[in-house]
């Protein structure tokens, strides 16, 4: 009824039937998982957001919100107050220095913006109260409270993104869990303060994911006929060279592997992009094209030392 104030989670059966099947297979205290819940509060701004994720803008909105030179600027100090620690993270895992800056540059930039939403509040909210995505969110709600076991985390204290991302690297839960790393060796794996950690983290991720050190991540094509060029249906490259070269597109890395072709969005024209196999990698940090060509052309900006 429109006034009511909304029943507690903790007394919604869902909610206490979830809670007692974490508490009994991962040998966690149900009280305890109760008495957190309990003062857990509905976030009705992050079901907004969940709702138009800045992924769904076309790409020259996007591009101009990422791509600044104040950003590029950042990432080039970035880049010399840290070159140590990204020239062993790139020992170590073969990922680019360049690219793992582009990406705590997008992510937080440079740990300005962590997030400020309330992560276990978040989480439940998003959890059991906005169905398209419940299952996913109830995952990562679970995968809280054992990194909070794991990684001693006062998780009620916890600020991240509108979807539960934490740190400089915006890990979801069940990515810190799985990729975070101790850089600094001091027995904490942490994504908002320690940069050894932050960076060797990123790589880590990218190298789990596939990354092929010294292989292209995308190229721009200019078709002559746009409407008989074949788009990728999804992120998963899945246009066979033959495909490309019938529409009398000639990549400048050939390759016998499939590629992904996407279209973006600009105020007044289209562009048309190939993704390779590390562009796909990136996708898996953020599930979206717009993303994955955002950080690769940061990245060639740092690199290149050269503006957007």
């Amino acid at each position: 009824m429109a006034g009511e104030a909304p029943i507690p989670y903790i007394e919604r059966p869902e909610v206490r039937a979830w809670a007692d099947r974490l508490a009994d297979e991962h040998d966690l205290s149900a009280e305890h998982i109760y008495r957190l819940i309990s003062d857990c509060k509905h976030q009705p701004k992050v079901i907004a957001s969940a709702r138009r994720p800045a992924e769904s803008k076309p790409w020259h909105w996007y591009r101009k919100v990422f791509l600044t030179d104040d950003r590029i600027r950042q990432g080039r100090v970035y880049l010399k107050e840290h070159a140590g620690l990204l020239e062993e993270a790139e020992r170590i895992y073969k990922v680019p220095p360049e690219v793992i800056t582009a990406i705590i540059a997008a992510e937080s930039n440079f740990g300005r913006n962590t997030g400020s939403h309330p992560v276990l509040d978040t989480l439940v909210t998003l959890g059991f109260d906005y169905p398209p995505r419940g299952e996913f969110f109830r995952k990562q709600l679970e995968q809280l409270f054992l990194l909070e076991r794991e990684a001693r985390l006062d998780i009620k204290k916890m600020r991240g993104s509108w979807a539960g991302a934490l740190g400089q690297a915006q890990f979801i839960p069940s990515s810190y869990r799985d990729f975070a790393v101790d850089g600094d060796h001091d027995g904490q794996r942490d994504l908002w303060n320690s940069p050894a950690d932050i960076i060797f983290s990123i790589a880590n991720y990218f190298q789990k994911h596939h990354w092929r050190p010294g292989e292209p991540v995308a190229e721009s094509i200019q078709p002559k006929d746009p409407e008989k060029l074949p788009l990728s249906k999804a992120l998963l490259p899945d246009i066979q060279p033959q495909q490309l070269a019938a529409s009398k597109i000639r990549l400048q890395h050939p390759t016998a592997e499939p590629v992904a072709v996407h279209r973006f969005e600009n105020s007044s024209s289209l562009e048309y992009w190939v993704g390779h196999h590390n562009f796909y990698v990136i996708t898996r940090y953020n599930h979206s094209a717009l993303y994955a060509l955002m950080i690769y052309q940061l990245s060639q900006a740092l690199e290149n030392d050269s503006e957007i």
